[in-house]
């Protein structure tokens, strides 16, 4: 009898669940069409509210990126969480929600997606606290949205444009903690939306048989990243399971970032990986690539591209290896003429020389060794490896499997 009963409440509870979303919209005359983000079940806001919440709900979603929906009932909600996800489920138009639930019990804030990554439990409570000081309804809706749309704007979040499945910071493989996250990626916003440039980095646990390359390639590629008319832009990949990172770039990210570049790059970042300070390492990154970015767009050409080679001050290296040079001529001069204290110098040569002790009784010429100096043929670069170089950039390009040209580069940590 307890089995049949508990599963009969089951039933009923997600039978509850999946209604809400068309019930919400039973309440007076609106409909799910006219208020997307304002479900309003048992008419608690008039028309005139419902609208103003409607219109600054919007206005979020188009600034932010992240659909901001509020649910109203004076009846007590049996399970918040199952609410606000069939509620994100059913009406999200985009992978990011954040849902006010107001019943007769009390108010709840649930985030879905994107957006679990971009607000904390702490930050969730201070919001919830401030709507619930406000005594009306109505007003409890706006607080909330103006809260929450605050703090996305603060945090720099921007709405994936259209074309685009994915943010710019897709950590699966679960590296980096909430506020890391949403520290990051707003900094990689910032700098590709300055730079006109995509700055992405991703972390997978596996690469599905493919090569770290070209995972690196195919997610750049099929994801829709790449900012402007000719997709320009760096992706950062890490494999967890090969502990392998992969550099894929494309566009006018090919130029600015040359091999040498890359490598500088990397040697920047890879130490903080292999210790396992993921956020550094990737924050590292990015700084990087905003500051070669901003060397390309004011010389119109990559750090390195003259001789591939990192730039050095030339005088401090001269004086610093005179300095070397006397500092280790002192130490030996020093040590010779201290194993010469119990000699005294001699007026003739011969007073060195033993008499009697060299005898030659046979000579012979002995052939030792030759130098031969060889200088090798410069060759002509294969097209059946699939890479090439880009000319005075040093950038080395290779064919993905959508047959576009890329550059970057790739090893272990």
């Amino acid at each position: 009898m307890k089995r049949i009963l508990s599963a009969f409440c089951a039933a009923m509870l997600v039978m509850f669940v999946f209604a809400l979303p068309v019930n919400a919209s039973e309440a007076g005359t609106e409909t799910a069409a006219e208020y997307h983000h304002v479900l309003d079940r048992d008419g608690s806001l008039s028309d005139s509210d419902r609208q103003s919440a409607e219109e600054a709900a919007k206005a979020v979603l188009e600034k932010n990126g992240v659909d901001l929906f509020v649910y109203l009932s004076k009846k007590e909600m049996p399970e918040p969480n199952e609410t606000g996800g069939s509620i994100y489920q059913s009406y999200a138009a985009t992978d990011a929600s954040v849902v006010l639930m107001v019943d007769k019990k009390g108010a709840y804030i649930r985030t879905y997606g994107r957006a679990e990554d971009i607000f904390t439990k702490d930050e969730l409570k201070l919001i919830l606290k401030q709507v619930k000081k406000q005594e009306k309804t109505s007003a409890k809706c706006l607080k909330f949205i103006e809260l929450t749309g605050d703090s996305l704007t603060e945090r720099g979040v921007l709405p994936i444009p259209e074309g685009r499945k994915l943010p710019r910071l897709v950590d699966d493989a679960g590296l980096l903690s909430q506020s890391e996250k949403y520290n990051l990626i707003s900094s990689l916003d910032s700098i590709s939306e300055n730079r006109q440039l995509d700055v992405v980095v991703v972390t997978k646990n596996s690469l599905a048989g493919k090569t770290v390359e070209q995972y690196a390639d195919d997610f750049f590629d099929y994801n829709g990243y790449g900012y402007g008319e000719n997709d320009d832009g760096i992706l950062l990949l890490l494999s967890m399971d090969t502990r392998e990172w992969a550099i894929s770039t494309y566009g006018r990210a090919i130029q600015i970032f040359t091999d040498s570049e890359q490598q500088y790059i990397s040697d920047s970042f890879l130490p903080y990986l292999s210790e396992g300070n993921y956020y550094q390492g990737f924050y590292r990154f990015a700084e990087l690539c905003d500051n070669a970015i901003e060397e390309y767009n004011a010389n119109g050409n990559s750090r390195y591209s003259g001789n591939d080679k990192p730039p050095f001050d030339l005088p401090v290296a001269i004086v610093g290896s005179i300095v070397v040079g006397l500092i280790i001529g002192l130490i030996v001069a020093l040590a010779l003429k201290s194993q010469l204290t119990s000699v005294k110098p001699q007026a003739m040569a011969t007073a060195y020389a033993r008499p009697g002790s060299l005898r030659l009784t046979e000579k012979n010429d002995l052939f030792l060794y030759h130098n031969i100096t060889r200088v090798a043929r410069p060759k002509e670069t294969s097209s059946s490896s699939g890479r090439s170089s880009s000319g005075g950039g040093h950038s080395s390009t290779h064919v993905s499997s959508s047959g576009r040209s890329h550059g970057g580069s790739h090893g272990h940590f």
